[in-house]
């Protein structure tokens, strides 16, 4: 984000200002919400709970949901009216533009941002709707655009984090299976394992390590630059991250899935896959009772991870 940008965001913080808001009254009797979803890449699948919480106790017709169209297909099976949206980074953008005459006139009790985004970002989104109440997670108090901030402990699960907001809005946790099946895979002579790392890099090296291993290794990209230095080496085991629906039929032929926080982990776990996640430095990712999900911090030397991606295999 450009720092002119940023300096209108801080002026907009500066003069917007949410009206009085009776929150007792406005939390008892709520009608009509907008939720926007958890949109960061490979964690987008934990805050389906929350949705389908608030879906089931509202109906669907009292429940909007504003989604990246990118990632529209985790969100297809429920039951609410999508407005979708574009990637923008700026105000001034077109496809902000073209989000807020989407938004022009409609009006919501309650907005919720679900997402972890920098504050600018927050604001942005917090800016297009017209609500009595803006509610966020790890929010902060000094932002005038959200009047509503629910804490979330950082040692929570995903999806504990996203239920945070289910109390105050009065709604109990529904326990609703999320209609996707586990691919039942026939054994062939070289088992495929899915490989989508940020690192490209990493990725070529992980390819080598499987295929050496007589492995059938495949590898999902984020960019065309990524393709341009991959394409000499992989051939045809390759297909862009998006559109989605590839990336599921072909994650359902995969026997396992070693990925880095994207948009796979959150298709792997839907399908109930094997998945090894493996985290940079920096990168956080709260798991609890997810089995077929393993983590492992890319702390150290390389050797380790090889290792450890042996263990994960089964060889060890």
């Amino acid at each position: 984000m450009s720092l002119w940008t940023k300096n209108y965001m801080k002026l907009k913080r500066h003069f917007y200002r949410t009206e009085p808001t009776n929150f007792s009254k406005t939390l008892t009797k709520y009608g009509k919400v907008l939720i926007h979803p958890v949109m960061e890449p490979g964690r987008e699948v934990f805050s389906l709970q929350t949705i389908e919480s608030i879906v089931d106790h509202k109906g669907k017709g009292k429940v909007d949901l504003l989604i990246n169209e990118k990632l529209d297909f985790f969100f297809q099976h429920i039951p609410s009216r999508k407005i979708l949206y574009k990637d923008f980074t700026s105000p001034f953008s077109s496809h902000f533009k073209d989000l807020k005459k989407k938004l022009t006139g409609k009006k919501y009790d309650i907005f919720i941002e679900l997402n972890r985004f920098p504050r600018d970002k927050q604001t942005m989104f917090g800016l297009l709707t017209k609500s009595k109440i803006h509610m966020c997670l790890d929010g902060s108090m000094k932002d005038p655009i959200f009047n509503m901030i629910v804490a979330a402990d950082k040692s929570r699960s995903e999806i504990d984090r996203n239920n945070l907001v289910l109390k105050p809005l009065g709604v109990k946790k529904v326990k609703k299976t999320i209609k996707w099946k586990k691919h039942i895979l026939k054994r062939k002579k070289k088992r495929k394992i899915g490989i989508a790392l940020n690192n490209v890099n990493l990725g070529l090296e992980m390819f080598s390590f499987l295929e050496k291993r007589n492995y059938k290794p495949f590898i999902f990209v984020n960019e065309e630059k990524s393709v341009q230095k991959l394409q000499k080496r992989i051939e045809k085991a390759k297909l862009f991250v998006y559109p989605l629906e590839k990336v599921s039929e072909e994650c359902s032929s995969c026997e396992f899935i070693i990925t880095s926080i994207n948009p796979v982990l959150s298709i792997g776990f839907l399908l109930r896959k094997r998945v090894l996640l493996l985290l940079g430095k920096e990168e956080k990712f709260n798991l609890i009772d997810f089995p077929n999900i393993e983590v492992f911090s890319m702390v150290g030397e390389s050797k380790s991870l090889y290792k450890r991606v042996k263990v994960f295999l089964g060889e060890m």
